[in-house]
């Protein structure tokens, strides 16, 4: 604690994500009073409740969306490339892909584009829920499925069991974005 204490805010933050992420919510929770705030300028810091950076952070933890890597490059024009397209999306369901050769920056360049809090606050009200598919076999991708519908149903009254097949994965996720999760 003592050498992230000595660097600058950012190592702190890091620090605090990185205990989200890894699953030690007790101790983050206990690190939370201490996020230092990040100055927005004149936007709204409000997201459907969410008042602090700390929040923020959660909700893109939760949502599985990577953390920024410990050698990051910062591209700026391609960043806001993918956010252009994202916000081009509005209210109407769709899709922006992003796509390139294996190691060119794919994940990193989205995820970057997600820690907009405007981004997510004016588009993405509700969240995002990152998934990352690759080249699965059929175990695989219904294991990534399943994973996917209890993430989405989290909130739900009625607890339902796992999609036993790949079909019934795809019919329960279609149902679940076009009722709870249009945007």
């Amino acid at each position: 604690i003592n050498i992230i204490l000595a660097k600058d805010n950012n190592a702190y933050r890091s620090f605090y994500n990185a205990l989200l992420h890894e699953g030690y919510r007790d101790l983050a929770a206990l690190l939370q009073d201490g996020i230092p705030a990040v100055s927005s300028g004149n936007r709204k810091s409000s997201m459907d409740g969410m008042t602090s950076y700390g929040q923020f952070k959660t909700v893109l933890c939760e949502g599985g969306v990577p953390q920024r890597p410990v050698v990051f490059v910062t591209r700026p024009k391609l960043v806001d490339a993918i956010k252009k397209k994202l916000c081009c999306l509005g209210s109407d369901p769709g899709w922006v892909t992003v796509y390139g050769m294996a190691g060119c920056g794919k994940t990193v360049l989205t995820a970057e584009t997600l820690r907009d809090h405007r981004l997510l606050e004016d588009y993405f009200p509700g969240g995002v829920h990152w998934v990352s598919i690759g080249k699965q076999d059929k175990a695989g991708l219904l294991i990534k499925l399943q994973n996917l519908c209890s993430r989405l149903e989290h909130d739900s009254t009625l607890s339902q069991r796992p999609p036993l097949n790949i079909e019934e994965a795809k019919d329960r996720l279609r149902l679940l974005m076009l009722r709870k999760y249009p945007r």
